[in-house]
């Protein structure tokens, strides 16, 4: 009888072992990965906003300089 009370305490402790082990899988899964895949999203969202006010901005800047220069240049060889 000692036997089986010792077989029964084990078998419940290894079981109650793979239950936490798998419920700290899926917490992991759940929690840890999602806050894991922010931050690529993240770096994404801050390199879009520094092109769409830096290099669009430069490029509207260069496109105006131009359309500027080539109205006075038309203006200089006209006149």
């Amino acid at each position: 009888m000692l036997a089986l009370r010792e077989f029964a305490s084990s078998f419940l402790f290894i079981v109650s072992c793979l239950i936490f082990a798998i419920s700290a899988f899926l917490l992991y899964w759940a929690v840890i990965m999602p806050i894991l895949a922010i931050i690529p999203f993240l770096i994404s969202l801050v390199t879009e906003i520094y092109y769409v006010f830096t290099v669009q901005e430069n490029l509207i800047l260069k496109k105006i300089n131009n359309t500027l220069m080539n109205g006075y240049a038309s203006l200089t060889i006209r006149a």
